[in-house]
């Protein structure tokens, strides 16, 4: 995904990738194309991106460890200027200095990383998710096991003897 900005005129700029997963390095989980929508408004000094990015990917739920589609949308604004002063007051994550003679910004790479921390840190088939019986492993969103048995974790004992002390005090064993 590379914009010719050598020549561009100034003024707003509009232009639309359809590029593979693949072709971005996202991995095994993303498998359809990557829409990228990119506004982009070029000054003589400077020039300032703004990118909306969807793409679908297929993940593990991490409760019940059932596969889901999940969606993402995501967006992220550049700075290109031509001179360090002309970056002085922006955010540094948002500028990136551009060498003289420069006439193409390549994206794949921001679009990359972009989608990469738009995957949420806790993937959920649906919030409503109940997750895996701890005992015999059966997926409750399907319906509830038939475990009658509540073990208890042996670790759990002394614990338990000590709210089951009907006198209050610590007892030792």
């Amino acid at each position: 995904m590379k914009i010719q900005v050598g020549g561009l005129s100034e003024g707003l700029h509009e232009f639309s990738f359809e590029v593979p997963a693949s072709a971005l390095g996202l991995g095994e989980n993303f498998s359809e194309n990557v829409e990228v929508k990119v506004v982009l408004e070029k000054a003589a000094k400077q020039i300032f991106l703004k990118a909306g990015i969807r793409a679908s990917g297929v993940f593990a739920c991490d409760r019940c460890l059932g596969s889901f589609n999940a969606s993402l949308a995501s967006s992220y604004r550049m700075n290109y200027v031509m001179e360090e002063t002309e970056g002085a007051g922006l955010d540094p994550a948002e500028v990136q200095y551009l060498a003289p003679g420069l006439t193409i910004i390549d994206l794949s790479e921001d679009v990359r990383q972009t989608i990469l921390l738009s995957v949420p840190l806790k993937l959920l088939c649906s919030e409503a998710c109940k997750g895996l019986c701890p005992h015999c492993g059966k997926n409750l969103n399907n319906g509830s096991c038939t475990c009658t048995e509540k073990s208890t974790d042996p670790r759990w004992e002394k614990l338990r003897s000590l709210r089951e002390n009907k006198t209050g005090e610590w007892t030792q064993n």
